[in-house]
């Protein structure tokens, strides 16, 4: 009996035993996982994720300049240029020893808030990861202000305005992913060195906290035109104000939302803007009912068809003019499809790239307007032919490569996007594209009038059924009234 006793004793020991050896690891678990979350949420510089890097790494890794950790032992052509424009920056000043002293000291006080802003420990000194700073953020700073600063008679001998082909090659170093500064340094020596600066040029004086954020995106404008005009609204601009870095700066003004009463004056907007409230409210209602009833037809697969296929029912392709060069506003109606042109070359393909990289690797929860567009496009670009036909109807320029390598390009892309397509921006084009590609006139175009010749057999089918008709109804007259 004792030895009964004595065995049950160390069995329960023994549960107790494991049950708080378990219950240490989960707290500790617990901890671990609450401040790795908490540094996730810091991390806004991460590595391209291999999926998307195959597609092709010469789109993730820099060519001409490295920026940020990450490639700093690169050899590359624009490293030696970089004391250059550090030396031509704090001589603008007129103060160069205080101006660098004064920028020393602010990016030693950002280092551990920076080091945290990136994926990986980086292994460096404190006064190298601080060299590094100052010298990327100056060089950066620099190449803005000699290519779209005012003040010329220092910009007469600059060597990136001597070689304007250079611009594309930076701006697309200066959009990797794997290639950046944290922002928050950029502009902590851009106040310590550019107010000091004699004819330093803000691009909207009214946005003069902007200045730095305004210039970057008219630097990359040499690269990739488009309109500054949807930059004055000031309920949009604030939002580039929490921008983490220079690819981010580039994807939050293609993802600012479109300008609603521009031109309103303010009596007109404090009139209307209450009721059209009330009207979005009654609308917002509607859809909620309207999501509850049967659809017509759900999305297969979140999938349309191509280029190709959608001309045969009756699509037609148009580029759209008041997209003021932002490529992402694509709109669907009454049968018409209407997409931004777009210019197809390096540049392109390497902020497509990044940018569905960033969606990817960016660890709070964010729309994801580039994948959605790049799913979108993939589905339309089926083949070399469909590319071609976009080519004939003025939306896709293609100058660097073949027809078959930009439909590669976005097939490649759309295997590596994840969406959701109830929340995506391409909601309502994906489905009435496909509810109009399933329509009946459509069936009928694509069945009986897929080309000329089917279109002929058709006709000719239908006047050989018109003359047997008539032939048959004369027959008949004929037998019924006899001849007098």
């Amino acid at each position: 009996m004792e030895i009964g006793q004595h065995q049950a004793i160390t069995v329960e020991e023994s549960i107790n035993n494991t049950f708080n050896l378990i219950q240490e690891r989960l707290e500790e678990n617990r901890r671990e996982g609450s401040q790795s979350k908490t540094e996730r949420e810091t991390i806004s510089i991460g590595r391209v994720p291999q999926n998307v890097k195959r597609i092709s790494s010469r789109a993730t890794e820099p060519e001409m300049v490295s920026i940020g950790p990450y490639h700093r032992d690169k050899d590359l052509e624009f490293q030696s240029y970089k004391w250059q424009f550090l030396d031509s920056l704090l001589s603008r000043t007129g103060q160069p020893q205080s101006s660098l002293r004064s920028m020393t000291r602010a990016t030693k006080e950002l280092e551990e808030e920076a080091r945290r802003q990136y994926s990986e420990a980086i292994d460096m000194s404190s006064d190298d990861f601080i060299q590094m700073l100052l010298l990327d953020g100056c060089f950066i700073i620099e190449l803005f202000q000699q290519v779209c600063g005012s003040d010329d008679s220092a910009n007469n001998n600059s060597l990136v305005l001597m070689k304007p082909w250079l611009i594309p090659i930076l701006s697309g170093d200066l959009l990797k992913l794997e290639n950046q500064l944290p922002f928050f340094v950029l502009l902590d020596l851009y106040k310590n060195s550019i107010h000091k600066v004699t004819g330093a040029k803000y691009i909207f004086v009214k946005w003069k906290a902007l200045g730095l954020h305004m210039q970057a995106i008219n630097f990359f404008n040499h690269a990739l035109p488009r309109s500054l005009e949807s930059f004055q609204d000031a309920g949009q601009l604030p939002d580039l104000l929490v921008t983490r870095h220079l690819l981010d700066l580039f994807y939050r003004s293609y993802c600012l939302p479109k300008r609603s009463f521009p031109n309103l004056s303010l009596t007109v907007k404090r009139r209307w803007l209450p009721r059209l409230s009330y009207l979005s409210y009654l609308t917002n209602l509607y859809r909620r009912r309207s999501h509850e009833l049967p659809r017509y037809r759900p999305l297969s697969e979140q999938s349309i068809p191509c280029v190709t296929r959608l001309r045969h029912a009756g699509v037609k392709f148009r580029p759209q003019k008041g997209s003021r060069g932002n490529f992402l506003h694509i709109n669907f109606h009454k049968g018409v499809l209407e997409i931004p042109p777009m210019i197809i070359n390096d540049f392109t393909s390497t902020i497509l790239i990044n940018c569905v990289a960033f969606e990817q690797c960016y660890p709070r929860p964010t729309r994801k307007y580039f994948s959605e567009y790049i799913a979108f496009m993939s589905c339309l670009l089926d083949s070399s032919r469909d590319v071609t036909l976009l080519c004939d109807d003025g939306i896709i320029s293609n100058f660097s490569y073949n027809d078959n390598h930009v439909a590669n390009l976005f097939k490649k892309l759309g295997k590596h996007v994840v969406f959701n397509i109830r929340e995506c921006y391409l909601k309502n084009e994906f489905t009435q594209v496909e509810a109009y590609y399933s329509s009946n006139w459509a069936t009928l175009r694509r069945t009986y009038f897929s080309s000329p010749w089917s279109t002929m057999s058709v006709v000719s089918a239908s006047v050989l059924l018109a003359l047997t008709a008539i032939q048959t109804i004369i027959a008949i007259l004929s037998y019924k009234v006899p001849h007098s």
